[in-house]
């Protein structure tokens, strides 16, 4: 029986001491995302009749905080091509970063969100889903899927259409949870 035993609990010790990815981005970058975040948000909507007529690709990012198994906050980059024609979203949200409590960077998720929806005379209804990759405190490896309602507007930031923002909401689940309140917001390239 011991020797059964030991060699389960030597696995067991193995796959506790996954490393986490380190993050990709800094304080700063996390202050700049949220001050960015604000700007936008104060920018006028666009008049329907203002709309861009094509394909427009907005950059940008994703910040929410977080609650659950992990507590602080994400910030990820987004890009969401908005087709005015068709009234067809898609794009992703990668380089998501967990940022602790105190503004400090914790690791990097392995895995992306997909970005898919539909606009609507300048109004952004979307979702967001994948499959997220981390390491808890423990030091396991932890796999969740990450879904987000995504519902916001075209705005003017230099340009008429050229800007965008909403809020992003819901939940990861899985081998570990996080309630998930945010916003999205990007600029057209």
């Amino acid at each position: 029986m011991i020797i059964r035993f030991t060699p389960l609990l030597a696995l067991a010790v193995l796959s506790a001491c996954a490393k986490a990815n380190p993050p990709t981005v800094s304080t700063s970058d996390v202050d700049h995302a949220y001050t960015e975040a604000d700007a936008i948000s104060r920018l006028h909507l666009t008049s329907t009749d203002e709309l861009p007529t094509g394909s427009v690709t907005y950059r940008g990012q994703l910040g929410a905080d977080v609650r659950g198994d992990a507590i602080g906050s994400i910030l990820g980059d987004m890009t969401m091509d908005v087709d005015f024609a068709r009234n067809d979203v898609d794009g992703a949200i990668t380089n998501i970063n967990l940022i602790d409590l105190d503004s400090t960077p914790n690791q990097r998720f392995d895995g992306e969100l997909d970005v898919f929806g539909t606009e609507n005379s300048g109004r952004i209804n979307a979702f967001a889903s994948g499959e997220i990759t981390g390491v808890d405190n423990d030091g396991f490896e932890v796999h969740s899927q990450l879904r987000l309602d995504l519902n916001g507007d075209i705005h003017d930031d230099v340009g008429q259409g050229d800007a965008v923002y909403g809020t992003a909401d819901g939940a990861a689940t899985g081998d570990f949870y996080m309630d998930v309140n945010g916003v999205f917001f990007g600029t057209a390239e």
